[in-house]
């Protein structure tokens, strides 16, 4: 057995079922081993896909997703989904080859230093310098990748490596049936519990530690029990699997929201980071007189950002259930409850009665088709930020973990490999991919390996001609746009080329129509809808002003 057999086996052991990879210099005898491995490899036209399609799969799964690219500028290429997961704190892998250890330096091809390239965005990052090393390695780097905040790690692998032999037995790992969780302590629980009985106006900020807690039932419990605001920062993952009476949305957006944290007169900040999404929990965004509780599993998040007035080192899931005990004897909020649900109603009205035009469709349009389209089921991938400020305002019912943004890092061009990595997860649910024309054409020959490897997704394709939100923005700055606007593209044809079906929809009445069509298709389907310009904060409606159409009802 050779390192990259054992690597490959390793892999396995851990339950990792697929690697998206390029292949090319200093990865061939991965490439083999993983495929005579039984691990599905998925090959995509760009390194940036196949970190894309780990890091989705991290935070789909919760687990390490993993990618394998070579050596040089196809790490670096790479090196995008890597930086998506250090913003996101997503679990996932990047293995990179390279030429031989002993002319490193020496400038072989591709010679670059990649470990400390990666090292600054990495929790782990090294240079598989023996195979009899590759377990502890990996074991090392998956641990590094799950514990605390999750995040990426990379490890490179060079050619001289990947062939040695491989002594038997080698490293023994011992290796942990699971991460164990962190506990509260009963003083922490006390003080928290007080400050609970003295609040009339508490709001939860539920981040992406309460995802990666499992902490979904944990949070609606406790919200139900003490009828509690809840947002997510936008990007973050979302702990809200069906509609919820606490759930307020997203906070952060570039488009604005209901005024609810400022209000507050304690903010519960659960996996979540003091950043600009929180206005970095200063005034006026948080009140100056407000209590500020921070819950992480990693301690190091803790000093992030500005403090807070109580700090508790433990899993947002744990400290949720043994507070809930803790607060026996708090009464409910529900009067600040109902309040805040209005002031969310209120804003959503504006949102959907923007004026939308006698003809053709709005982004609102495309939107609300997708929200009576999805099931409970369905995996919606949003990729684009003007059309994405849409969605989140609008589809703000509920916030599913196997909904899929950008992630903190506010990407674009993400979607068509994040769509295949959701089909790749869950084989069985359908997928929808909401996307920008601008975010679409970033990598949107990927389309060919979707087509090819049998993954089926709806691409819906909102066409405005314009970077949306940029566009807006130069409007109001300089009264015209400037590198902001985008020419038209023939995407039924070009989707069409690469082997995936393709629909032009021209009215707002054949957007439902060509989903649920399309979501029966075997292969990618493309739906081409173009949409005049807009954007939800500065075309929402004055309060008072009638909508054109109802709050939209989801189907369930």
């Amino acid at each position: 057995m050779n390192g990259a057999e054992l690597l490959a086996r390793e892999l396995r052991r851990r339950g990792v079922r697929h690697v998206a990879t390029l292949c090319g210099h200093g990865l061939d005898p991965l490439d083999e081993a993983l495929d005579r491995t039984g691990i599905q490899l998925v090959d995509v036209r760009n390194e940036q896909s196949a970190g894309y399609i780990a890091e989705t799969t991290g935070r789909l799964s919760r687990r390490v997703g993993v990618c394998a690219v070579s050596s040089g500028v196809a790490h670096v290429n790479a090196m995008t989904g890597i930086v998506n997961a250090y913003f996101d704190g997503a679990p996932m892998l990047l293995i990179t080859g390279s030429g031989p250890r002993e002319t490193i330096g020496l400038g072989h091809f591709q010679d670059l230093d990649q470990v400390a390239l990666a090292d600054p965005v990495c929790k782990y990052s090294r240079l598989i310098d023996r195979p009899e090393r590759i377990g502890q390695y990996l074991h090392e780097a998956f641990s590094a990748a799950i514990s605390g905040r999750p995040g990426p790690v990379h490890l490179t692998f060079p050619l001289d490596v990947q062939q040695r032999e491989a002594p038997i037995g080698g490293i023994h790992v011992h290796r942990p049936i699971s991460v164990p969780e962190s506990q509260p302590g009963p003083t922490e629980l006390s003080r928290v519990a007080s400050m609970m009985a003295d609040a009339e106006r508490p709001v939860i900020v539920a981040g992406s530690g309460v995802y990666y807690a499992k902490g979904e039932r944990a949070l609606a419990t406790f919200c139900e029990r003490f009828a509690i605001p809840t947002v997510v920062p936008i990007w973050d993952r979302g702990s809200f699997p069906s509609d919820h009476t606490s759930y307020m949305g997203v906070i952060g957006s570039a488009t604005g929201g209901p005024e609810i944290l400022a209000d507050a007169d304690l903010v519960l900040v659960l996996g979540a980071r003091s950043d600009y999404r929180v206005g970095y929990l200063q005034p006026p965004t948080v009140d100056e007189n407000a209590a500020i509780v921070r819950v992480d599993a990693d301690p190091a998040e803790l000093d992030q950002g500005t403090g807070a007035h109580v700090t508790v080192t433990a899993s947002p899931a744990a400290f949720l259930r043994d507070l809930e005990v803790t607060c026996e004897f708090v009464i409910p909020k529900t009067d600040w409850l109902i309040e805040a649900q209005g002031r969310k109603q209120a804003y959503r009205d504006q949102i959907v009665g923007a004026q939308r035009p006698d003809e053709g469709c709005h982004a609102l349009d495309v939107v609300e088709a997708i929200g009576e389209a999805m099931t409970p089921e369905t995996t919606l991938v949003i990729d684009g930020g003007n059309i994405g400020q849409w969605a989140h305002q609008v589809l703000n019912d509920s916030y599913p973990g196997h909904w899929l943004t950008c992630g903190t890092s506010g990407v674009v061009g993400y979607g068509i490999a994040g769509a295949m990595a959701a089909r790749l997860n869950d084989p069985d649910h359908p997928v929808i991919l909401l996307s920008g024309d601008g975010a679409l054409t970033f990598t949107v020959a990927e389309l060919e390996a979707a087509v090819r490897q049998g993954l089926p997704f709806v691409v819906v394709l909102a066409d405005d001609e314009a970077w949306g939100i940029t566009l807006t923005g130069h409007e109001g700055q300089f009264g015209r746009g400037i590198t902001s606007e985008l020419g038209p593209i023939d995407y039924v044809s070009m989707a069409r080329s690469f082997g995936a079906e393709a629909m032009y929809i021209d009215e707002p009445g054949g957007i439902l129509p060509a989903i649920l069509t399309a979501m029966g298709s075997e292969v990618p389907t493309l739906i081409h809808v173009p949409v005049v310009r807009s954007n939800p904060l500065k075309d929402r409606a004055h309060p008072g002003q009638a909508s054109r159409v109802d709050v939209v009802d989801r189907a369930r």
